[in-house]
């Protein structure tokens, strides 16, 4: 569940968590709350990535079933709504809102990891950016497939958008933890970064750098090896002069640890 914040706790009823899959859960009695159908839950993700904004019904619907006329298409959002209001518990399903025209969500009821994300990433504190890190558990909408292309487009854009985020993320927690000296903390947020993106040699160089200072000799030689066997892989090459020296200086098998 996500933790809610200042300008979220009162009033909230739902919690959605996008990164990593798709889980709904009421927050007052705490229940999780199950959407069988891949539309319904496809098109609640999409109206929450945005939940200040309302959507045209006709939107909503080529997105979902570009693949049917006009009519039909909106007649399978009527209905996906409808199966909506009855799988969410009532008081969830006030988060809808819904008119003629347009279909949105009362954004002061429901809080959403993505967007908790992309508000705390926005943040220059460490604090701020440790807790936009701890949200980012995996790909957005990871393992659902909804099979329409102009879905499955803004799926992809979006999921960059969410990607470079995080690597910007910790890319700057890595260099505030280093700045303020918190070595272990920004050795772990190297190797969440590493995770996200194994090819980036300047975090390997800079991971290399923080065993070092520690005196954890072997940790950096696995650190390059591990550099050495990505680069090798993927492209054929060696890594840079810079990284290589850092272990060139150290010395055949000397060890501290």
């Amino acid at each position: 569940m996500i933790e809610t914040t200042d300008h979220g706790a009162v009033g909230t009823c739902l919690s959605l968590t996008l990164f990593g899959g798709f889980h709904v859960r009421q927050l007052e009695p705490a229940t999780d709350v199950t959407i069988g159908a891949k539309k319904g839950r496809a098109l609640l993700a999409y109206l929450a990535l945005r939940p200040t904004q309302v959507h045209p019904r006709d939107k909503l619907a080529t997105l979902l079933w570009g693949d049917k006329r006009q009519e039909c298409a909106r007649q399978s959002l009527r209905q996906t709504l409808c199966d909506l209001r009855a799988t969410l518990p009532p008081a969830a399903a006030a988060v809808l809102r819904v008119d003629a025209d347009n279909i949105g969500l009362d954004a002061t009821r429901v809080v959403v990891d993505v967007v908790e994300f992309q508000r705390l990433a926005a943040g220059k504190s460490i604090e701020s950016l440790e807790r936009a890190g701890a949200l980012y558990q995996g790909e957005l909408l990871e393992g659902i497939p909804v099979d329409e292309p102009l879905f499955e487009e803004w799926l992809r854009l979006e999921r960059d958008r969410a990607l470079e985020t995080a690597l910007s993320v910790f890319a700057k927690l890595l260099a505030r933890q280093r700045e303020a000296g918190l070595i272990e903390d920004a050795i772990l947020s190297g190797l969440r970064l590493l995770e996200i993106d194994p090819l980036q040699e300047v975090v390997h160089r800079t991971l290399i750098r923080l065993y070092l200072s520690q005196g954890r000799v072997s940790a950096a030689r696995r650190q390059y090896e591990h550099c050495a066997q990505m680069l090798r892989r993927e492209f054929g090459e060696k890594p840079q002069a810079e990284t290589t020296a850092l272990i060139d200086a150290l010395g055949p098998g000397r060890t501290f640890e």
